[in-house]
């Protein structure tokens, strides 16, 4: 009985020598469909959406596998805009502007093989959703030019007189859920398609510039559904 023993303890420690856990690097898109209102029933002329500034969402991560069937990570979706020259008000006066939302997810997966080449796995994640705008002018311009955008969204800029500060930015939490598959081209090498929902508490009275707190665009982004493709790399 010892020696059974013995034997099915130095089976188990060979066992995880040789099946070390895994870190992989990933690089994609996704795909979704936002409904962001105060962007697009503005009196300012933001750059009109298409697929490109308002549905693709950029996509870079990696993954650490800490058990035969299960993995941690981070990951973002990023979702950007810009336009030069944004006519801010009736008088004339523009800036270049820049919009980026960005989702880092910090998942959870666990998966299984299917078939030798084929992995079905779901994830659960947190999200931590970061979203700034930012306005290129010029410094004389700069107050007045904020003031109009942060009116537009239908608040009052509390700051009598701005610095240098050209970005308001917004944070909130949120998560998601995925069902994907995954097909290895080779041991290390993968396709990975998923598909599933994220679900926000954004606000948009939690907007912040220069540290007070200011009226952001609506932005509808809670029960989004969300597709991704994505190329793995495992590094052993």
């Amino acid at each position: 009985m010892k020696s059974q023993i013995y034997v099915l303890t130095i089976f188990c420690l060979l066992s995880n020598s040789f099946a070390q856990p895994k870190f992989s690097l990933d690089i994609g898109f996704g795909f979704y469909e936002p409904t962001l209102t105060g962007f697009d029933d503005n009196v300012i002329d933001f750059p009109k959406k298409s697929i490109i500034n308002r549905n693709l969402l950029m996509n870079v991560g990696f993954y650490y596998e800490f058990f035969y069937n299960a993995r941690i990570g981070y990951h973002s979706f990023i979702s950007l805009d810009a336009k030069n020259n944004v006519t801010l008000d009736s008088g004339g006066s523009t800036a270049n502007f820049r919009r980026s939302i960005n989702y880092h997810c910090f998942p959870l997966e666990t998966f299984f093989r299917w078939r030798p080449r084929i992995e079905l796995n779901f994830t659960l994640t947190p999200i931590w959703g970061r979203s700034i705008i930012t306005l290129e002018t010029a410094s004389d311009d700069q107050l007045e030019d904020w003031d109009n955008l942060i009116s537009s969204f239908g608040g009052i800029i509390p700051i009598a007189k701005l610095e240098s500060s050209e970005s308001m930015i917004n944070n909130w939490l949120g998560y998601g859920s995925m069902l994907g598959v995954r097909y290895y081209l080779t041991s290390r090498m993968a396709i990975d398609i998923k598909s599933g929902f994220m679900n926000h508490y954004y606000n948009e009275k939690s907007w912040k510039l220069k540290g007070r707190k200011v009226t952001g665009p609506k932005m509808k982004i809670d029960d989004l559904p969300i597709f991704s493709i994505k190329f793995i790399y495992s590094i052993r």
